[in-house]
């Protein structure tokens, strides 16, 4: 079976690129390498087509067979190595590559870390024999560090896969929640109406029959007064029902409780709000569910606690938000009953710790009922493992040995260095590169500090010795990490191009220092206009490389955003939009009927009250019809909302 979901026994057709691109590179330059040497092709030619092909066929199966196809495209790498009695071609170190990182990609962390030790040790034993001195030696370390970044990368993709895979599962929680919430924002709604409107048409209607039914003008006047400011009530009261703010993820804890806080206050259940803390943006599925936890606890007060006070409370901590519900006993000194079955808490409890958080809910100390949910606001994800450190690290180690390669055998770059000077020198490579390790944390403080340095070094070179300046020249893929750090790993709304501008400045110096330093084109003395040549030269042809790197970064953030915090936020969002329409729906309905009727019902009182006895008699008549009348048009918007549940 393929590994990872990829169901299939024989590869497809998305297999053959990578070898067949791989196939064709290898054999194009072991040809162009041997035939260089001189020596006849002969058997080291066909040592490295035939290793070629057969790794390239290997390849094939990659995907389906992670582990077989490592261990055979390291044998046939360290034959070839072998055979060809030479390390200079091609051979190894590319198939097997590519094996070690879709082992690392399809298997876990363990097979990843013991197949990237098992392909280093048989590639290094391979190459020790041909190696002739201690340059050879540095040179497969170098290798093992480039297996470990490598398999780094394999396990990276994998979590971004598992990450993928997690997050399309959220994304249909979401789904089910919104269909949840439309479900709920009807119930409340539908209860709402009920007690808002109902209680109070009703009683319109039987004061205005009953006093219809007298003939006393003092008490057709004082029902007329009544209905009239009972109506006003009634249209005030569901005019605020449908106009409550819905849950929006991106108006923030502060902006999206009040009105849900108000909302309870009319109907005469006293709730109090407070905010403490450092008032921050959450993130969406917090916003939410924080949102949902307080919206829930609410509704219990109202069912098994109606008219005890409750205080809502919203603390921000460093690292959480906490959100607490509390409500005193009921006002008959009772205690305050278990709620139900339990089915609302434990859905709550669900939220909360679908986040990595935690909710209690129990007896509050004073008789009443406590809920406190504690909810993590950054990441806490399960996936990373230590890999993007290992990365960092890599990255860190290249940054410091590529330039030691100038000191190689047997044509060294640089040559006449006492060997007590290298480890100095890669002590101060060392210290250059470390600010690497806080690209992702810090990338554009991270991104200066190395400028700084590299400035430094370039003005150390240009007073002691020209061979810092080539040492600089051989790390310069330090500036081009840094600059894909900053565009990819940024902060908020930050600019990150001026990066790749900044970038290429200590190349600039070297190149305008080199020409100064240079006999033919400063024979007379330092010439500032060789320095300014150099200067602008040198930065017109770096400037295209980490502007590359630039664009490459960004389209790595865009990309992970898209299916990060963009994706939660767009469907948590879409959660509110539900609600927006199921309180649309309701208020069309309570315009059409309902509300209408109740606008007649005041309009028909208040003629009535500024009209004659007998106008007052004829508008009673109206408002106990128009009373009546909303009265079934409401039972019928509720049995229309209770079929659409």
């Amino acid at each position: 079976m393929r590994a990872d979901g990829d169901v299939g026994r024989w590869p497809r057709a998305a297999d053959w690129g990578v070898p067949l691109l791989l196939a064709c590179a290898q054999l194009s330059v072991t040809w162009l390498v041997t035939d260089k040497s001189g020596d006849p092709l002969g058997d080291r030619w066909t040592a490295a087509a035939l290793v070629t092909g057969l790794s390239a066929v290997a390849l094939l199966w990659r995907r389906i067979a992670p582990v077989p196809v490592l261990v055979a495209t390291v044998l046939l790498s360290a034959f070839g190595i072998a055979v060809a009695g030479s390390s200079d071609a091609p051979i190894g170190g590319v198939a097997d590559g590519v094996a070690l990182y879709s082992l690392a990609v399809h298997r876990e962390r363990r097979q990843a870390v013991i197949g990237c030790l098992a392909a280093f040790a048989v590639a290094f034993a391979a190459d020790l024999p041909q190696s002739d001195g201690a340059g050879e030696v540095f040179t497969g370390a170098l290798d093992g560090v480039t297996y470990l970044g490598i398999t780094a990368f394999g396990q990276l993709r994998r979590q971004h896969k598992a990450m993928r895979s997690d997050l399309q599962a959220r994304l249909a929680r979401i789904g089910q929640e919104n269909r949840a919430a439309a479900e709920a924002e009807r119930e409340r709604l539908a209860r709402d109406v009920h007690d808002v409107a109902g209680h109070h048409l009703s009683a319109v209607a039987v004061h205005s029959g009953a006093a219809a039914r007298r003939d006393d003008p003092e008490l057709t006047s004082q029902a007329l007064a009544v209905a009239a400011e009972t109506g006003r009530e009634v249209l005030k009261s569901l005019s605020g029902l449908v106009d409550v703010v819905s849950p929006r993820a991106d108006g923030g804890l502060k902006a999206l409780l009040p009105p849900l806080c108000q909302g309870l206050n009319r109907l005469g259940i006293p709730v109090s709000l407070a905010v403490e803390g450092r008032v921050r943006k959450l993130p969406a599925e917090v916003t939410t569910t924080a949102y949902r936890i307080v919206q829930e606890s609410l509704t219990n007060v109202m069912r098994y606690a109606s008219g005890a006070p409750v205080r809502v409370t919203v603390l921000y901590l460093p690292r959480t938000v906490e959100v607490s519900v509390e409500n005193q006993a009921p006002a008959d000194g009772g205690t305050v009953p278990a709620l139900g079955t339990g089915r609302g808490i434990r859905g709550m409890r669900d939220r909360a710790a679908r986040l990595g958080g935690d909710l209690s809910a129990g007896p509050a100390p004073l008789g009443g009922w406590s809920v406190v949910a504690r909810l993590p606001t950054t990441t806490t994800s399960e996936y990373g493992g230590g890999w993007p450190e290992i990365l960092d690290a890599v990255t860190i180690a290249f940054c410091v040995t590529l330039p030691m390669l100038g000191f190689v055998p047997p044509e060294p770059l640089i040559s006449g260095w006492p060997l007590a000077e290298l480890a100095p020198t890669m002590a101060v490579l060392a210290v250059r590169a470390a600010p690497l390790w806080w690209r992702r944390r810090a990338p554009y403080a991270a991104l200066a500090a190395l400028i700084v340095i590299d400035v430094i070094w370039v003005a150390v070179g240009a007073l002691w010795s020209v061979d810092f300046l080539v040492l600089f020249a051989l790390g310069c893929p330090a500036q081009l990490v840094a600059v894909y750090s900053v565009a990819c790993y940024h902060r908020g709304n930050q600019w990150t191009w001026p990066a790749a501008l900044l970038a290429p400045l200590p190349w600039s110096l070297v190149l305008g220092l080199a020409l100064v330093m240079d006999p033919e084109f400063s024979a007379d003395g330092p010439d500032p206009d060789a320095f300014i040549f150099g200067l602008v030269l040198a930065f017109l042809v770096t400037t295209p490389l980490t502007f590359a790197m630039w664009g490459w970064g960004t389209l790595a953030a865009i990309r992970s955003r898209r299916w990060g915090t963009t994706a939660l936020d767009a469907a948590t969002a879409r959660t509110g939009e539900v609600v927006r329409a199921e309180r649309s729906r309701v208020a069309a309905g309570l315009s059409a009927t309902v509300l209408d009727r109740t606008a007649r019902l005041v309009r028909a009182a208040e003629a009535g009250l500024a009209g004659t006895t007998g106008d007052a008699r004829a508008a009673l008549a109206v408002v106990a019809d128009e009373a009546r009348a909303a009265l079934t048009d409401m039972r019928r918007l509720l049995d229309a909302m209770e079929e659409k549940t």
